[in-house]
């Protein structure tokens, strides 16, 4: 028994250095395709960045120790400036051996408004047994924020329609907030799938009139 237990800390050792290395590999890997996609599509990269979103609130779980923003990519998407990036926040967990820690990571897209100083977030209600289709906006969606104003502005009846009857409003809730209009979701970031998160925030934008800007500050 003398050389066993010198010998499974070897293994746990020889283990963790392994895994480390493995994930630096990959880390390095993936900034090396993230700096290539951005390249050949006219975007910039940043792996860090303390707030890509200047003053805009990005969403954040109860109980966040920390928090960083990573692989930001910036550039333009048609006639809109569109910034993506991972929002990773270490949150506390328990554990069988007490309280963790552990990081969740979301992909934050980000699409630049007409406008500024505005306050809204619009997120779809979980389905539950015996809604009934076409039921009304107030029934489908919870809406909150600090600008009343912009809120009855933006909830017309034709936006309004619009989200119940877009299906990437299931899974694609949104806020306004700092002169931008932002989505999020808990996966990794993937800049096609950004894209396609950017082109639903752009037809949002689209279905809002331009007199609602009238009254924001431009950029």
């Amino acid at each position: 028994m003398e050389g066993v237990l010198p010998t499974i800390a070897l293994v746990v050792v020889v283990v963790t250095v392994g895994a480390i290395t493995v994930a630096a590999h990959f880390g390095k890997d993936r900034v090396g395709e993230l700096r290539a996609w951005a390249r050949d599509n006219g975007w910039t990269y940043t792996d860090r960045h303390p707030a890509p979103l200047g003053d805009a609130v990005v969403p954040t779980e109860p109980g966040v120790r920390r928090s960083r923003h990573q692989h930001v990519l910036t550039g333009s998407w048609g006639l809109y400036r569109v910034t993506a990036f991972e929002h990773v926040q270490t949150v506390a967990v328990t554990t069988e051996r007490g309280t963790g820690h552990a990081e969740h990571v979301h992909r934050v897209v980000a699409v630049r408004t007409p406008g500024v100083g505005t306050d809204l977030e619009i997120r779809r209600r979980a389905p539950h047994p015996g809604a009934a289709e076409g039921a009304p906006f107030g029934t489908a969606f919870d809406t909150s924020g600090g600008d009343s104003d912009f809120a009855r502005s933006v909830l017309d009846g034709d936006l309004t329609a619009w989200l119940l009857a877009d299906p990437r409003s299931r899974s694609l809730p949104v806020r306004f907030t700092g002169g931008y209009v932002l989505t999020w979701a808990p996966m990794q970031l993937d800049p096609e799938r950004a894209l396609l998160a950017a082109d639903y925030l752009i037809d949002l934008l689209e279905h809002i009139p331009r007199q609602t800007w009238e009254r924001c500050t431009g950029h």
